[in-house]
């Protein structure tokens, strides 16, 4: 087994995974990595052949790129899993930015809970500093009548998965546990270990990955792993709220988003009634965001 180096006395036995194009925040996600309390041995930026001159610039010891010869961020990702040096390995977008102990406190949660656990950190926004998944104010009424259709029952679950198929995220100040068991993980920081990975491109759909994550936390499960959350690691990122987006773009993120979720009903069912439900209420909170931005705007 490989052992981990010397860096600064921080290293630790880690490989991290970056599926990227070489966008610009490639080099502060890294960056942000190695100035943490824990430093992975191994960074690996796996890049497509025609886009590897935009990283050919960045130059951090513990950084290896892999040319790959597919493209698409879970084909990318599974090259860099195949690739792996260390017993424990990290899948990072390259916009993301862990904090200072996210990193340290991913390891032990890994290390604490068993070998079949998986585990991401709490999703914070650059600009609030609140949860990427805070839950938009909205009317009561209206509210626990979505609700009641889209949870049922067990209503709203940090960490689920609805009866329309829609995951719902990890709000920090709505749950009182540290480690938080859930159905599926978001994809942009999670923590395995390296016996865990699923090492094929799983996902089966061209073009953009809409709602890999949900069906890369299917396929960990199917393998007997526990999916958690770790309230108290945060990793940031600016989040953009499908409100914002043009129309055109919303239309695509839709279109993109239906072909994954029909893909995602033959893994686990769900009620198609509720997922229709579930996009009629979306176009109308878009349509009232954008009247409303339109007016103040005026």
């Amino acid at each position: 087994m490989t052992t981990s180096t010397d860096f600064s006395g921080r290293q630790r036995a880690l490989t991290v995974v970056i599926p990227t194009l070489g966008g610009d925040s490639l080099g502060r996600t890294i960056g942000a990595l190695n100035s943490g309390s824990v430093v992975p041995a191994e960074v690996l930026v796996c890049i497509p052949e025609d886009e590897a001159q935009k990283v050919a610039h960045l130059s951090f010891e513990n950084m290896k790129v892999l040319v790959t010869q597919v493209r698409g961020q879970v084909a990318q990702r599974a090259v860099g899993f195949r690739s792996a040096s260390y017993p424990a390995v990290m899948q990072l977008d390259d916009d993301m930015l862990v904090d200072e102990r996210c990193v340290e406190r991913l390891l032990d949660t890994l290390g604490t809970n068993g070998p079949e656990v998986v585990v991401a950190p709490a999703l914070v926004s650059l600009t609030t500093g609140e949860s990427v998944y805070k839950r938009p104010k909205g009317h009561r009424l209206l509210q626990r009548a979505y609700d009641r259709i889209m949870h049922g029952r067990a209503g709203y679950r940090p960490g689920g998965i609805d009866k329309a198929g829609s995951a719902i995220g990890v709000d920090p100040a709505l749950v009182t546990q540290r480690v938080l068991a859930v159905e599926w993980l978001p994809g942009g920081c999670v923590m395995h270990h390296r016996h865990n990975l699923v090492l094929e491109d799983f996902y089966p759909i061209r073009g953009k990955a809409y709602r890999e994550d949900v069906i890369h936390s299917h396929h960990l499960k199917k393998r007997g792993c526990r999916l958690v959350v770790d309230t108290e690691a945060r990793c940031r990122l600016e989040p953009a709220p499908l409100e914002t987006l043009a129309p055109r773009e919303s239309f695509t993120h839709l279109a993109g988003d239906f072909r994954a979720r029909r893909y995602c009903f033959t893994l686990r069912r769900h009620s198609l009634l509720r997922m229709g439900l579930f996009y009629l209420a979306w176009c109308a909170r878009y349509a009232a965001t954008r009247l409303a931005r339109s007016k103040i705007a005026k």
